[in-house]
């Protein structure tokens, strides 16, 4: 049979390792039951090890997350710098001062955004009659 297998439109590549919502990692024991997939705990406390169909298991702890091979560190480094194994053996050196400078761009003012300074709000009561004519305007207002 197939290594992918199709529940509900959903595709299930068999040769990977899924974990349930409880983070339980399920695995295809590479058996079928009835054209169902059989799927069996990676790491299995005694007893248990029973294996499940693979419909069961996505009824009752789905949704199933495929949990891919980790990369190693040469992939972390050719994703991040395509040409890293040429600027080693170009044997290019850059003090991090020197890096840190050349990245950093110089903020470019915006022209279209005005900058507010306080006169551009009104003056809080406050400002204008202190905190105890501020208390009678509050008093003044529940009056009338």
């Amino acid at each position: 049979m197939s290594e992918i297998f199709v529940l509900e439109g959903i595709e299930f590549d068999l040769t990977l390792t899924y974990a349930d919502i409880t983070g339980v990692e399920w695995a295809w024991t590479g058996e079928h039951v009835d054209g169902v997939p059989l799927m069996a705990q990676k790491r299995a406390p005694g007893g248990c090890d029973t294996p499940w169909k693979l419909t069961d298991l996505y009824w009752e702890l789905g949704p199933l997350i495929a949990i891919h091979d980790r990369p190693s560190p040469a992939d972390f480094r050719a994703a991040i710098d395509p040409d890293y194994a040429d600027t080693v053996a170009a044997g290019y050196v850059e003090a991090p001062a020197a890096f840190g400078a050349r990245i950093t761009t110089a903020p470019v003012p915006n022209s279209a955004v005005p900058q507010l300074t306080a006169h551009h709000l009104p003056p809080s009561p406050l400002e204008q009659t202190g905190f105890r004519g501020f208390l009678n305007t509050i008093k003044g207002a529940r009056r009338g």
